[in-house]
């Protein structure tokens, strides 16, 4: 039986075990039609029972079920309580209410078990949990399911999800409260970390830009929104559109917003369908609240290119990294004041890849951005404002060969902190980027 995505239980072609032909020692043609009758009628009664599904005895009154999957963790960094996402597809449905548990060596763990989809019953499960781990460290975990299994108690506290006419909440009480338009337009309104707000309003939060330059945001009228999946241990947001003004039309995009908990971030993954190349970019733009520099106290940062660079800002000032590993240079930074920056550190020819990752921080609060395989595709901005504004663009090659499907995709993790990030994270940018692995179940 499979248990991985798009592996479905494999259908036995069964053949009648015998076949039915004329006796040849002549008997009577009337006792040869009543022969062939019964005949038939055994076969059939036999090839009707061999091609049953195998599966078949995993009924509601049979002992638990079991499938199993690996967490691995490939960055050789030691995990204490990382967050994993499994999506485990079981041998047939089972309904909502049927009692789960997630085994490791045999002892119970922590998870959230939810169905995959709609309806009553559902195959693909999603399991979310905290796994620890040792660097380059393989664990493997079990599904335990069915009315014999006993089921093991979710977390009391983590995040809750509220839904309000124009907006989602998720809260994690006392701690932290996301407010995310039904509408998508902004991205964030508020991220209320106590004792700071860590947004100002008036984002703009995701956008595209055309192939003529023009810019879009992403959501308002005719964006579709549901929840995937909520509990204490993750709350998972989709929002989907198909584009109909001119310059966009026919893009079809879908961001996903996963929350995991206990931690502090949101995980963006930006899909897009473009069969006729009219996105050039797709980008993103935050106001974060910081403290106002001042030549005493300025707004921080640090940048991840092939080594931690960092600035401080005050002003107008601004810094940028950028990244495109298809150039002899794979990374430079920039610094000046929008609109006119000039190089600060330019990497060697064949010199390691930049990392793709940004803190911005006042005395208070701080922004831990990270982006995934910055720079692989072309060429990839992340730019910094002393007054906190950021801003983030991916570009798109032109004459793409794919299908029209979900091909062009975008991903950043934002995580919240206080400051220093050192002493308030329990995960780094490059952490975020290298999450634990999941084999044989997604």
């Amino acid at each position: 039986m499979g248990i991985t995505q798009g592996n479905h239980v494999e259908e036995r072609q069964m053949t009648r075990p015998f076949d039915i032909k004329a006796n040849s020692a002549g008997t009577p043609r009337r006792a040869l039609r009543s022969h062939a009758r019964v005949r038939w009628v055994v076969c059939t009664l036999l090839s009707a029972l061999l091609a049953a599904p195998w599966v078949v005895a995993e009924d509601a009154s049979s002992a638990a079920g079991q499938v199993a999957f690996e967490v691995v963790e490939e960055a050789g960094i030691h995990r204490d309580a990382s967050p994993v996402h499994a999506l485990v597809q079981l041998p047939r449905p089972v309904t909502a209410g049927t009692p789960m548990r997630l085994l490791l060596e045999g002892k119970p763990v922590v998870a959230q078990f939810r169905m995959h989809g709609k309806g009553d019953t559902a195959r693909r499960w999603w399991i979310d949990f905290l796994a620890r781990s040792r660097p380059h460290e393989t664990r493997r975990y079990v599904v335990e399911y069915g009315p014999e299994t006993q089921s093991v108690p979710e977390r009391k506290g983590g995040h809750a999800l509220r839904v309000k006419d124009d907006a989602y909440v998720v809260s994690n009480e006392p701690y932290i409260d996301w407010v995310v338009p039904r509408d998508l337009l902004g991205l964030l309104r508020s991220v209320d970390f106590p004792p700071a707000e860590h947004l100002r309003s008036g984002s703009r939060g995701l956008q595209f830009r055309d192939r003529n330059g023009g810019i879009h945001a992403l959501g308002g009228t005719g964006t579709t929104a549901e929840v995937v999946r909520e509990g204490r241990m993750t709350v998972a947001l989709r929002f989907q559109k198909t584009e109909m003004g001119e310059a966009l039309r026919g893009v079809k995009w879908r961001v996903d917003l996963v929350f995991p908990g206990p931690v502090s971030w949101v995980d963006v993954r930006v899909r897009i369908a473009d069969p006729e190349e009219r996105i050039a970019a797709v980008g993103l733009q935050l106001r974060l609240n910081l403290d106002m520099p001042t030549g005493a106290q300025r707004t921080l940062v640090e940048l991840g290119a092939a080594r931690t660079v960092y600035r401080g800002l005050f002003g107008n000032q601004f810094v940028e990294l950028r990244a495109d590993r298809q150039q002899p240079s794979p990374w430079q930074v920039l610094r000046g004041v929008a609109g006119n920056v000039q190089p600060f550190m330019i990497a060697a020819e064949g010199a390691p890849a930049a990392a793709g990752w940004a803190h911005i921080m006042d005395r208070k609060r701080c922004l831990a951005i990270a982006f995934d395989r910055f720079g692989e595709q072309g060429e990839e901005r992340l730019g910094l404002a002393a007054d906190g504004r950021l801003s983030a663009w991916k570009q798109f090659p032109t004459a793409r060969q794919d299908p029209p499907a979900f091909t062009r995709r975008w991903r950043c993790w934002l995580h919240f902190v206080h400051f220093p990030p050192q002493q308030s994270a329990s995960t780094d940018p490059y952490m975020m980027q290298h999450p634990l692995i999941v084999k044989g179940a997604q």
